[in-house]
């Protein structure tokens, strides 16, 4: 798919991995809605550089663990620019859980946030496209450690292992006007408060010895966008941490 003059949704797309994606996809001339929870302003912010690139972008906030509100800012983003060809599902929570420790609270909103929102998202801008038949392509970020294992994590791996398989069916459901695929990070991003040996032994885990960057995920969401013949498939951007920790496939 072409990317230019497309309506691009991002959720999460004031921080982090949805920023980065963001600011790669506006110099193509798109029309974005970029999504927030609380970090509106850093959002916001989008608008600006949107125009240097002719790129109009409308913030939508709700939160993910709500569906109510999930079907609230699709409503806006469609009304705003019409359907929306080019969903990508960035936003997700990450905190350790214990087994010994984890509550009910913790379970569902790990789930909420990471699938069950991306799923009602997912079907409202389906809805629209199938309705006007027009193509779409929907990215889903999911993670490494959702076709392995992660101690002390496991509400947050079966979130993203289930975001995985909702790639994998909604590809199906969806053949052909719309294409899903998904992108697995490996140690781009790490967590604020990872200690210098944290992030080193991160790193020494890939095979490329180093970490990744923002920018090596969001030419992962180009490549999946413009490879017309991809659909179903997960793209782990993760410097050979997979095949380092004997993972197969």
């Amino acid at each position: 798919m072409q990317i230019t003059k497309k309506h691009v949704l991002i959720t999460g797309a004031g921080k982090r991995l949805g920023r980065a994606i963001a600011e790669r996809l506006l110099p193509y001339g798109i029309n974005l809605s970029a999504h927030c929870q609380t970090s509106r302003a850093e959002a916001q912010e989008l608008v600006a550089i949107g125009k240097k690139h002719h790129s109009p972008v409308h913030v939508v906030q709700g939160d993910l663990a709500k569906v109510s509100e999930v079907r609230a800012f699709a409503t806006q983003a469609i009304a705003q620019f019409g359907p929306v060809e080019i969903l990508i599902n960035s936003a997700s929570i990450f905190y350790p859980t214990p087994l010994d420790k984890v509550t009910e609270e913790n379970w569902d909103e790990l789930m909420n946030v990471n699938l069950k929102g991306q799923f009602f998202l997912a079907q409202a801008c389906a809805a629209a496209l199938v309705e006007k038949k027009r193509p779409g392509v929907f990215i889903n970020l999911v993670d490494v450690n959702a076709q392995k294992t992660l101690a002390n994590f496991t509400p947050y791996v079966c979130s993203k292992a289930g975001l995985w398989m909702m790639t994998r069916n909604l590809a199906k459901e969806l053949a052909p006007l719309i294409r899903v695929n998904s992108i697995s990070p490996g140690p781009v991003l790490l967590p604020e408060n990872y200690t210098d040996a944290q992030r080193q032994r991160s790193q020494d885990k890939t095979l490329l010895k180093r970490l990744g960057t923002p920018q090596d995920i969001a030419e992962a969401a180009v490549f999946l966008i413009e490879n017309d013949y991809m659909t179903g498939q997960d793209l782990a951007v993760d410097g050979g941490r997979s095949l380092a920790d004997g993972l197969a496939g």
